[in-house]
């Protein structure tokens, strides 16, 4: 059998395994090993089980994950998206469609200091949903508008899934990073932009909100913005700066989560203990998912997968532009099955060898892959935002969770577009670094 049918099989047994409600930390594990048993021996395969999982965790690099992953979930407890939305609907709110865009400013904004999309939808539902519920705001355009604007939390800095890219590619965490903000910017920006025109065309969708503010009182509540300007510039400012690596500036940006906390009097020992315990849970995850893709991805190095793919690409000569779509389409039908972490941790280690063949800029690539894997937040069967709203507003029904979200695919989709044909939005910011 070809190494390219023996990698395709190797899929098909991962994606029948997820399909029995299997982990995918697990699924890829059992694949993995289950391969290297059958095609290299018992001998390389209990060699290769020894040593891949520790090989796949032991790195300094890997530190700023759960740095980065406290440092959002203390900037929760500090109390900063509600002080966000209150900012967001003092100065947006009398415009058409306000709270909604109020809801992705405050996403932009909260993005800024966490790097998962699933609290961030947690966390807006509990603090929007009922403010649009109270104004009278359509239903579908409220649960769309939590769904779409949530998957700014991957996208602006830090973001976990371009920490994890970074290191699979040995590329410069701080680079990828700053790569996110312009196009993170154009998000949010073609976001409210569409909630606007779509509230202009029809007004009963989204209510103006009778709360009237005076200039004084909006400029005022600007104020409210020192927590995010402080959290954000201690680790971007670090970092673009030259003054710190990404994982020195995240214990940084922790540190300062934990002052900004006990300024806004939220520090107490049953939110340090919230935020560190989801950051433990969260980490192990992200840890067994990494050495489950470990396996897989030795497996299908071993069998050739790797290389036999790659000749595909480079024995067809298809333009630079076009190996690039057809790269990012296939995360598409692979955001039906597969989680962030999968898709990043299964395809980045098969893809770069060809990118890197190509002279394909591997930081713009990054940034557009995981815009990519927004829109598979967004996509059945998966979309994992689509299933924490659900799960945070029961009521509602998964196909109008989904079919809410198809708007917001379309700007995504949209934005991916822009970047793909003017990289500099992404590769200008790490070009002026130190």
């Amino acid at each position: 059998m070809s190494p390219l049918m023996i990698g395709l099989c190797a899929f098909v047994a991962l994606i029948v395994l997820m399909l029995l409600r299997c982990p995918i930390a697990v699924s890829m594990f059992i694949v993995g090993a289950g391969g290297l048993l059958i095609t290299k021996g018992s001998h390389l395969a209990f060699y290769a089980l020894s040593t891949t999982p520790y090989n796949a965790i032991f790195s300094f690099s890997l530190v700023a994950i759960p740095m980065f992953i406290l440092l959002g979930n203390l900037a929760n407890e500090a109390g900063v998206t509600d002080e966000l939305f209150s900012i967001g609907n003092k100065v947006l709110g009398r415009c058409p469609g306000g709270l909604g865009m109020a809801t992705v400013f405050t996403c932009a904004g909260f993005a800024a200091t966490t790097g998962s999309s699933v609290g961030m939808v947690a966390a807006m539902t509990r603090i929007a949903l009922p403010q649009m519920d109270r104004y009278g705001y359509d239903r579908r355009l409220s649960l769309g508008t939590i769904a779409g604007a949530g998957t700014l939390g991957i996208l602006i800095p830090p973001s976990i899934p371009m920490v994890i890219y970074a290191i699979n590619t040995e590329q410069s965490v701080g680079k990828i990073l700053m790569g996110g903000i312009i196009p993170g910017v154009i998000m949010a920006v073609g976001m409210c932009a569409y909630l606007a025109i779509r509230c202009i065309i029809n007004p009963k969708l989204a209510p103006r909100s009778t709360e009237k503010f005076t200039a004084k009182e909006r400029l005022k509540s600007l104020k409210g913005l020192w927590s995010i300007v402080v959290l954000f510039g201690s680790v971007l400012g670090a970092i673009y700066a030259g003054w710190a690596t990404a994982t020195e500036a995240a214990g940084i940006g922790c540190l300062v989560a934990i002052i900004v906390a006990a300024i806004n009097k939220k520090l107490s020992f049953k939110a340090l203990k919230n935020a560190f315990f989801d950051t433990i849970k969260t980490t192990c995850m992200i840890m067994m998912i990494s050495v489950g893709a470990a396996v897989f991805q030795l497996f299908l190095t071993r069998c050739g997968f790797a290389s036999a793919f790659a000749n595909v690409f480079i024995q067809a000569s298809m333009p630079v532009f076009w190996m690039v779509v057809v790269l990012l389409l296939v995360y598409i039908p692979l955001g039906m099955f597969f989680d962030t972490m999968g898709m990043i941790l299964l395809t980045v280690p098969i893809f770069y060898p060809v990118l890197k063949a190509a002279g394909v800029d591997p930081i713009w690539f990054g940034v557009m892959v995981v815009m990519m894997i927004q829109i598979s937040l967004l996509s059945p069967p998966v979309g994992l935002n689509v299933y924490v709203l659900k799960g945070c507003v029961p009521e509602a029904s998964l196909g109008s969770i989904f079919k809410a979200s198809l708007p917001w695919v379309g700007i995504q989709l949209a934005v991916v577009t822009i970047v793909l044909l003017i990289p500099q939005t992404v590769t200008w910011l790490p070009s002026l670094m130190k």
